[in-house]
């Protein structure tokens, strides 16, 4: 034994000349050049010198040299440049004749030393472990040149690609997941990109602040709530005048801009249908009007019939009279101790067109000779349907205003108001200077003066469209309306705005303003998650981040009240636009992880697998899912896979399994109790004093198999091939158990009973290599380790039978079949090519040398 030379070896060491026969010509090339060089006349003395010497000399002078390196390292590039020669080549030639040199003279040492046989086991070893090292050295360096030739890709801008776009994550055809589940449009789902989610965003608020906030925040919780609770239903429900009831009482300033726009939000849903924004703003402010009008004259309790002329009559006593029972105005055309414009003004003002005819008609006989003409305009705007005039009035009373309306010093202020107004006159000066207005009759009268249906051929100094109104307001700022400023904007269309500029009052109220106005469908929402909460398009128009809106309020509360955040984030689907209805449901997903609040949220899993619905699922109506299937799928099934995308594989795992995907469910945890099995060391136990079913995958694996198995319907969701590879690995780890107990026999039955490894049977290895190429990777992942218990198991046996005081003919026969059976496991090795780690070879080999 200790003179025969195995082949396999020499054939080994024989794979290690490869490398040089590819750097021969390089060499040949050198020393036929070198034949040149001075043999005595070099400063390095004769060239003429034995290996040893030659070693001993370059040791000096790299010594020597060693500062050197860098610029001779430079120069020999100069020096090889020219002819063809790289310097990276010589380098590499270098070493594998330095590395064959110390080799050799180990090799004739260890000869010389008369240590032959060990040096040939070794010897042996080395070659296996140097094949496989350079086999896999080989493999990873083809695999660099096969990215390097096929994916050519600027990072730089695939990093901004990235940035800003989105991550389309497929329902991939995947061993990992259901192997035959189809590819389809339906199962495709797009994710923000990271770090731009819809609750990722800044919000100051705290609604656990002191007792106060947290009350409001309860009070609106539950108006919003019963909202959603109408809406499924389909039913109305009076969202403003809810709130309206909250600030009703209140004296606050802040608060009467807020109760001031509810009501203005109550009164738009109830004529939304029937008129334009110009239209509901103007009839708004006539019936505020008319109301305020209704409550003086009952505070007053002016004698006469309760008409609308009396009250209004009221009115004009109230605020154009001074103190000493004298007009304000001396130049007021009074009737009958009536200010006869005015009354017409205030009457047109509380939305009477009707009755400002009658008043008009029967002080005929009071007005002047430039006014007879008035009374012929004004029935023609008072039957128009668009309170507009004929064209061919128009003119004739823009002469007459032009002429002696305007400019009269002793005029009525009144009468060039009403003027103005019925002809639209002098757009170049919206405002009238000589009367007193507060900011709703101002904002009434550019009411009365918009025409946006303008056409072509009008003048320009007579157009002026609500947008022109609208830059007016926004020209002037906040600070021009006092505490109007909210009003103001909401009236003129500027609904964006509003929500904005409410948050410097109460960010509270303002996300219900918010919500109220999505409701309405007048907000223009933007469909870019990552755009701030308020931003302006290149056309200028506003727009707001409803769904950020939303998701930063709920970021105060989210993990405290869960069940409140879904109330909130389900509103970002009261946008009816299909994008919207998507960030509704990607803000679920989110919330769902990162409370972590699954039970609560999805449903949990009773013991006989059957799923009890969350709240969520429990809302399906409002988030435009056709079914629960529809539902598992796009909500609870998509977070799964986010989970999985994070790493998160207890959460997936978990999440899954509410979706319903038992399948998937077995192929993660099939996945965890592979790895587990393959990464413990043999002699380690699998299980834990403190482990349990929800993070131990033996137990987890365990538990699930049992429920899938015993649930028929749970049953036909799982593939074959899963449950088969399950219930495997958890033999796998019966066998570990063994194993770990010194119960080497026991531990073989089981290992045979797995019908993976060959038995003792000369046709078994390849048998089983060629079955090999069909397992699941996740028991291929643990046949190495199988490997080795076996070929420990064998090892074992062999030496306890060899020790026994018995030692017959039946015991030679065991020792023999375990023999055989050790060897067919190592040509069972050798057949299936499987890349093993190191040590498993180098494990295997001990054990096969020590059988």
């Amino acid at each position: 034994m200790a003179n025969t030379i195995d082949t396999s070896a020499l054939k080994s060491v024989a794979s290690q000349d490869a490398p040089l026969k590819g750097v021969s010509k390089t060499f040949n090339d050198l020393i036929e050049t070198s034949k040149n060089l001075p043999s005595t006349s070099s400063e390095l003395g004769s060239v003429l010198l034995n290996v040893n010497e030659i070693r001993k000399r370059a040791a000096e002078l790299r010594a020597k040299n060693t500062e050197l390196r860098s610029s001779h390292h430079t120069r020999a590039h100069y020096l090889l440049a020219g002819s063809g020669l790289a310097i990276q080549d010589v380098e590499s030639s270098l070493k594998v004749l330095e590395s064959r040199q110390l080799l050799e003279q180990n090799v004739h040492n260890k000869i010389l030393d008369g240590d032959l046989d060990t040096y040939l086991r070794n010897k042996k070893d080395e070659n296996i472990l140097s094949s496989i090292e350079q086999s896999l050295s080989l493999a990873a360096k083809d695999f660099d040149n096969f990215v390097n030739a096929n994916f050519n890709l600027d990072w730089k801008q695939r990093k901004e690609e990235v940035r800003s776009s989105f991550l389309g994550i497929m329902w991939k055809n995947d061993s990992a997941y259901n192997a035959s589940a189809p590819v389809s449009d339906s199962s495709v789902v797009t994710w923000p990109k990271k770090g731009s989610g819809i609750l990722d965003g800044e919000s100051k608020l705290n609604i656990n602040e002191n007792y106060v906030v947290r009350e409001k925040f309860e009070r609106y919780a539950r108006i919003v709530n019963r909202f959603n609770n109408a809406r499924q239903s389909n039913n109305s429900f009076p969202f403003a005048k809810e709130f309206i009831d909250v600030f009703d009482n209140s004296a606050d300033s802040k608060h009467r801009q807020l109760l001031e726009a509810w009501k203005f939000l109550d009164f738009y849903h109830s004529e939304a249908d029937s008129m334009n924004v110009v239209e509901i703003s103007k009839k708004y402010l006539e019936n505020q009007f008319m109301e305020y009008v209704d409550t003086l004259y009952k505070k007053n309790r002016n004698g006469g019939l309760p008409t609308n002329i009396n009250k209004v009559k009221s009115f004009i006593e109230s605020k154009l009279k001074n103190p000493n029972n004298t007009w304000k105005f001396g130049n007021l055309t009074v009737v009958n101790g009536i200010p006869v414009w005015a009354l017409i003004f205030y009457l047109l003002r509380a939305g009477l067109a009707q009755e400002a005819l009658e008043v008009a008609i029967n002080n005929k006989l009071s007005l002047k000779k430039v006014e007879q003409s008035f009374l012929a305009y004004f029935k023609a705007y008072v039957a128009s349907k668009d309170k507009r005039l004929p064209q061919e009035f128009v003119t004739r009373l823009h002469t007459e205003y032009n002429q002696h309306i305007k400019n009269s010093l002793d005029g009525d202020p009144f009468r060039l108001a009403v003027y103005k107004i019925i002809g639209r006159c002098d757009l170049t000066r919206k405002n009238i200077s000589t009367i007193t207005l507060s900011v709703e009759d101002w904002m009434w009268v550019h009411f009365m003066l918009i025409k946006d249906d303008i056409a072509n051929d009008d003048p320009v100094y007579e157009r002026y469209s609500l947008l022109d109104f609208q830059n007016i307001i926004t020209t002037y700022g906040s600070a021009s309306f006092s505490n109007n400023y909210l009003q103001v904007l909401l009236l003129s269309g500027q609904y964006e705005l509003a929500v904005q500029y409410a948050y410097s009052i109460n960010e509270l109220d303002a996300v219900h303003l918010a919500i109220a106005l999505a409701d309405a469908k007048l907000l223009r929402v933007t469909d870019n998650v990552t755009d701030d909460e308020f931003s302006v398009t290149p056309n200028n128009e506003r727009r707001v981040n409803f769904a950020k809106i939303l998701g930063n309020y709920t970021k105060s509360f989210k993990f405290s009240d869960p069940r409140i955040a879904v109330e909130y984030l389900l509103l970002i689907a009261l946008v009816d636009d299909k994008k919207q209805v998507e960030l509704a449901h990607e803000a679920l997903r989110e919330l769902v992880l990162e409370t972590k609040e699954f039970t609560i949220l999805l449903g949990k899993i009773n013991r006989d697998g059957t799923r009890i619905p969350g709240i969520i699922e429990e809302r399906q109506p409002l988030l435009f899912l056709a079914d629960k299937e529809d539902f598992l799928h796009k909500i609870t099934e998509q977070a799964a896979r986010r989970a999985d995308e994070d790493g998160r594989v207890h959460d997936s795992l978990l999440l899954y399994q509410l979706s319903e995907e038992y399948d998937i469910v077995i192929s993660i945890v099939n996945k965890l109790l592979s790895e587990m099995l393959s990464n413990t060391d043999l002699d380690q136990p699998l299980l834990k004093q403190d482990d349990n079913n929800e993070t131990n995958p033996f137990l987890i694996a365990k538990k699930l198999i049992d429920v899938y198995i015993k649930n028929l319907e749970i049953s036909k969701k799982v593939h074959r091939k899963n449950k088969e590879t399950c219930i495997l690995l958890l033999k796998l780890v019966d066998i570990r158990r063994t194993y770990i107990a010194r119960q080497y026999q026991n531990t073989l039955n089981q290992i045979e009973e797995l019908d993976l490894l060959p038995s003792v049977d000369s046709s078994s290895p390849r048998k089983k290599a060629q079955e090999f190429r069909n397992l699941d990777e996740c028991i291929i992942k643990n046949i190495p380790n199988l490997l080795i218990i076996a070929m420990s198991c064998v090892s074992n046996l062999i030496k306890q039978l060899g020790k026994g005081p018995f030692v017959n003919s039946a015991t030679e026969a065991q020792i023999e079949a375990l023999r055989r059976v050790a060897n067919n496991y190592m040509i069972y090795r050798g057949m299936i090519q499987y890349k093993m780690p190191r040590e498993v070879y180098n494990a295997l080999i001990n054990l096969e040398i020590g059988i």
